[in-house]
């Protein structure tokens, strides 16, 4: 972000290691989530900058792109040009995808329902069901969207480490679960949660360089101007400590 207030536009794409689960900037995670579960399992437990709720970052790819903030408008008209390049990208594998349109439903709030419940207009999904979570932040001049592109559901991990107890919304965390609406498509899987996956709509899932070179083609079709690998730049290192420091801080992880 602070290369993109200076004019530079940056798209990374990324895996993790350990399996992670990232809370969303403003979402309830104290009391709400069972740290100890997670260090049993091996899943590490992080806070994004941007806004949103609990994904799991495991079988998937993570992209972040960073740019000036009025690089293509306000937040929803970046947002959804950045989401349409995504689309681009994930229709150059085969994979049968379209934008999510309007439903009527509000936005869900930052609480402990996991961030693939819930499609928002215009992010990546098939038969209903969200494919790419992704999440924007905006701060002096510069703008971060980021999300996660599932090549494997593995988001049912979101819900079962939650503690039982009432959300923000009032709906009930773990235990057995309450009345629902009807679900004719399917969408909900163990623990509520049903994702889309690339392997589940390609028959398989695809290697991680077809998906990067895919993902490249589908943003330079988007924007009109070519992705070119860049090296990392030397004179951030000192900058990237500080900010580890500060993202590993249980305060941070652990603020709400």
């Amino acid at each position: 972000m602070e290369a993109a207030r200076a004019g530079r536009v940056t798209l990374r794409l990324y895996r993790w290691d350990p399996p992670c689960l990232s809370f969303g900037r403003n979402q309830r995670a104290a009391g709400r989530y069972d740290a100890n579960a997670a260090g049993r399992e091996g899943i590490h437990l992080v806070r994004r900058p941007t806004g949103g709720r609990a994904v799991f970052h495991h079988r998937e790819l993570t992209y972040s792109l960073t740019a000036p903030a009025g690089a293509w408008g306000g937040l929803r008209a970046s947002y959804r040009r950045i989401n349409r390049a995504l689309l681009l990208g994930v229709r150059r594998l085969g994979a049968p995808v379209r934008e999510a349109g309007r439903s009527g439903r509000r936005a869900p709030g930052p609480g402990t329902r996991a961030c693939f419940r819930d499609p928002l207009p215009g992010e990546i999904t098939a038969s209903g069901r969200k494919l790419v979570g992704s999440a924007q932040w905006r701060d002096r001049g510069a703008l971060l969207q980021h999300g996660s592109l599932l090549l494997h559901d593995d988001q049912a991990v979101a819900e079962r480490l939650r503690l039982p107890g009432p959300d923000d919304d009032g709906r009930d965390r773990g235990g057995a679960p309450g009345p629902q609406a009807p679900d004719p498509d399917g969408a909900r899987g163990e623990g509520g949660v049903r994702a889309a996956s690339l392997a589940e709509l390609l028959g398989a899932a695809p290697s991680v360089d077809a998906l990067v070179a895919a993902l490249r083609g589908g943003f330079a079709e988007a924007f009109g101007l070519p992705v070119e690998p860049a090296p990392p730049d030397v004179a951030d290192a000192e900058r990237v400590r500080e900010l580890e420091a500060a993202y590993r801080d249980p305060a941070w992880t652990w603020r709400r």
